[in-house]
């Protein structure tokens, strides 16, 4: 067992954009877990740092106070490197559980972990910032023996959709021991259960009259204090979190983070936080940021009239996804306006407003962009702030000064590359 593990990102992080340029992979997840926490769990560590650009740093430090970010407290113990993007574990676990020197594991060309022996680290401090260690791997960058692991990471935010699946299972599986009876929760008679023990509803939970939820298919998990309303339906594998509500519609095979509201009809998608679908419309194959709103009737393509694999634009590269189900990627505080049409395998950057009730058949969007598609036109940063700041004050939240000034950063398109361990 490795007592403290350090998530890192790779200069990959451009790969999931638009989500990306708002937090590092680690902080995105497939099922019930983000991944930083999947890869605690699964390695049995005691102590996790997160490791990611300055940039975003500030704000990943308040998104997750439990955690030191770019600041490394090791003590006398060995230190384990994790790349924040690993899929499948394959044989990782196994080669570091056996390793008794200092090592470096690569998966397709890239650095899947780096296992860091005490006596390797005596030259640093106790307690360092992650550019020391940095400066150090790479020094010590053509010593460090590498081997290949059948470990597998992740190549865009389509793949996290793809494993929703199989991610929300396995996690539900990996909190049933931890499950306990939870307090007022009310289930209204004329509610409707299928398979209803692998159902799990948090503390506070209120399923209503009309609503019904199928675990046939695969376990369903409602976090505490959310509500399934009438007519609507939540098929599993799916995980809502807390505070959300589900609306009028379908809910399959998905991922909601907490505090959505989400009704009409969603397919296998994730959804952050703070996520607001309220009316019908269709959502599938997505992977949606925070605070994003979907007006009426907004709905993307995730399908082609011919079936055939699908293409995406991430920051200006068109990659084939290999999948013939491909939605949107929607980053954080864009706005939909009603009767949005969003084209097969979309990106839609950071603070945009896009309306008009037509067809975007864009490829990529960039942030801060105002329209209804084709000539876009800039979307002004005081005028987007103003509106992020009406959004979150309207669920009791402030727009923190951290948050604003990586809003500030990305509109200015001075994102950088410090602090990214070149791995």
């Amino acid at each position: 067992m490795i007592e403290h593990i350090c998530i890192f990102e790779d200069g990959h992080f451009r790969d999931f954009y638009p989500l990306t340029l708002t937090r590092p992979v680690c902080l995105m997840r497939a099922g019930i877990f983000p991944q930083y926490e999947r890869i605690r769990r699964r390695l049995e560590a005691q102590a996790v740092s997160l490791l990611c650009r300055d940039q975003i740093a500030p704000l990943v430090a308040e998104q997750t106070p439990r955690h030191p970010v770019n600041i490394i407290k090791r003590g006398d113990s060995d230190l384990l490197f994790v790349n924040g993007g690993i899929r499948d574990f394959g044989d990782l676990p196994t080669m570091l559980a056996d390793d008794r020197h200092t090592r470096a594991f690569e998966s397709e060309g890239r650095v899947a972990a780096v296992l860091l022996k005490a006596d390797t680290l005596r030259a640093l401090p106790p307690v360092a910032a992650h550019d020391d260690y940095i400066r150090f791997l790479l020094a010590e960058n053509e010593n460090i023996p590498r081997h290949t692991t059948t470990a597998t990471l992740y190549r865009g935010a389509w793949e996290f959709v793809e494993d929703i699946e199989t991610a929300v299972t396995a996690d539900f599986r990996a909190l049933e021991p931890e499950f306990s009876a939870p307090q007022q929760v009310r289930v209204h008679d004329g509610a409707y259960f299928v398979n209803e023990n692998d159902v799990f509803l948090g503390d506070g939970v209120r399923v209503l009259p009309g609503a019904v939820i199928d675990a046939s298919k695969g376990p369903v998990y409602i976090g505490a204090n959310s509500a399934v309303e009438p007519h609507a339906a939540v098929a599993g594998p799916c995980y809502i979190g807390p505070n959300s509500t589900v609306l009028a519609g379908k809910i399959t095979a998905s991922s909601i983070g907490h505090t959505c509201r989400v009704g009409g009809e969603v397919e296998e998608s994730v959804f952050q936080a703070y996520v607001n679908k309220y009316h019908a419309g269709f959502i599938g194959h997505s992977y949606v940021g925070q605070w994003v709103n979907f007006g009426a009737l907004t709905t993307n393509s995730d399908l082609k009239n011919n079936y055939s694999t699908i293409r995406v634009t991430v920051n200006g590269t068109s990659v084939d996804t290999g999948a013939i189900k491909v939605g949107s990627f929607i980053g954080d505080h864009t706005k939909f306006g009603i009767g949005t049409l969003l084209t097969t395998g979309i990106a839609v950057g950071v603070c945009c407003n896009i309306f008009g009730g037509t067809l975007v058949a864009d490829k990529e969007v960039a942030s801060f962009r105002w329209g209804s598609g084709g000539a876009w036109s800039p979307h002004r940063f005081d005028k987007a702030l103003e509106t992020a700041r009406r959004t979150t004050e309207r669920r009791h939240v402030s727009l923190s000064d951290r948050e604003a000034a990586l809003l500030q950063a990305i509109a200015d398109e001075t994102l950088g590359d410090a602090g990214v361990l070149p791995l």
